[in-house]
């Protein structure tokens, strides 16, 4: 017993318990966390509209349709166009990424989901987003129903919410809208109607 005495014994040896108590603590809370981490989440979206293609092509037909759609509204003219949820997905894994990778866009009736897995904090969370766009205005403003982050504690949930909240709000205040769009949402396709 005499190594274990000095553990309670002495001013140093309660220092030196408590710290070990305190590493202890924190290498099975830092443990626990990731676990938790890489035990599970949200699942990838439905696609509304059968299996998502992300690739260049698909990212560069969207671009296409989309300048398509601008050029006609700015002859003044109105003006549709369809876009798939390959197209829309690989537009945005090719215009976001970091801290996010893989995303995905289901589209279906009246809303849309995405879906990706987010870079922070040390860990890969899988997070989805459910909700609409309104293209009415200068912007498009995220119109967020519901963000479901994996498996984290509480107060990390909360940050992770507010960060996917707040980075949605940078990018889409990054695009200017020239013209008045309105989306309809049906499964697996979104029309974008346009006025000038």
């Amino acid at each position: 017993m005499g190594f274990l005495s000095f553990f309670g014994s002495s001013p140093l040896g309660v220092a030196l318990t408590a710290i070990i108590v305190i590493v202890i603590a924190a290498v099975i809370f830092v443990g626990a966390n990731v676990i938790l981490a890489l035990s599970g989440g949200p699942g990838p979206c439905t696609p509304g509209g059968g299996p998502i293609t992300v690739n260049a092509a698909n990212a560069q037909s969207f671009g296409d349709k989309w300048m398509t759609l601008s050029d006609t509204l700015d002859t003044g003219s109105p003006a549709s166009a369809n876009f798939n949820e390959s197209e829309v997905s690989s537009f945005v894994d090719r215009e976001v990424g970091s801290p996010f990778s893989d995303p995905r866009i289901c589209i279906h009736d009246s809303f849309g989901e995405g879906t990706a897995t987010l870079d922070i904090l040390g860990l890969s969370v899988k997070i989805k987003v459910t909700g609409n766009v309104d293209l009415s205005g200068e912007h498009p403003v995220a119109e967020i129903d519901d963000i479901e982050v994996g498996n984290v504690p509480g107060f990390i949930t909360d940050f992770i919410e507010d960060f996917i909240t707040d980075f949605i709000t940078d990018e889409t205040n990054k695009v200017d809208l020239d013209h008045t769009y309105t989306p309809a949402l049906t499964e697996g396709e979104a029309q974008i109607d346009g006025v000038p």
